[in-house]
């Protein structure tokens, strides 16, 4: 990595971290250059806007995020159904570390950002339908292993699972509580096996 591809890494992540804290619209530039600790035109060598900014964050946050849901869900030594618990007892574990604060980032600009920038909501759109189809192959997998229940159609139960699971999110940082989660993570295996 280039020293030029270096700094603006440094500028992404340290203004993706406050903007994850305090979301799209709670987060100024100078929120962002602070944390990076540069001046606020070196923000503007490597991004055009914060639209720009938060484009590239979600791109980068996506990858991270694919990545790491790929590895954990691919462990096919374990049942596809234990997999999945797996993956979202960690999410909600993570997310009880962080106190209910920031939580998924991607879901937090859908919320902001889907009725402001159409660049934006089209690229939330394609970075959801990456991690749904994730939990779809997990699901087939279930219908070869028999631990989760034939007739469920894959890629929209996937797309319930997602859809219920940033849901508990936003009902957790609203609660401040746990109580989601464990109502989420208790309800799943019922609802597939």
């Amino acid at each position: 990595m280039s020293k030029r591809e270096e700094k603006k890494q440094a500028i992404l992540l340290s203004g993706l971290e406050v903007m994850r804290q305090r979301g799209y619209n709670g987060t100024s530039v100078k929120d962002i250059v602070d944390a990076a600790k540069v001046p606020k035109g070196s923000f503007y060598n490597y991004f055009d806007s914060k639209e720009d900014f938060v484009l590239e964050a979600i791109e980068y946050t996506s990858c991270q995020s694919y990545q790491a849901t790929e590895a954990m869900l691919a462990d096919k030594s374990i049942s596809a159904l234990e997999r999945l618990k797996e993956f979202f007892s960690s999410g909600a574990d993570f997310l009880c570390t962080e106190e209910f604060r920031g939580g998924c980032f991607i879901g937090t600009m859908c919320q902001e950002m889907s009725d402001t920038s159409e660049a934006v909501r089209v690229k939330l759109n394609s970075v959801l339908g990456r991690q749904i189809k994730v939990i779809s192959r997990v699901l087939q997998d279930g219908h070869l292993d028999g631990s989760i229940k034939q007739g469920l159609e894959p890629a929209i139960t996937a797309e319930f699972i997602f859809n219920a699971w940033e849901g508990t999110i936003m009902a957790c940082k609203a609660m401040r509580s746990r109580v989601p989660l464990d109502s989420f993570l208790k309800t799943l295996p019922v609802l597939l096996a």
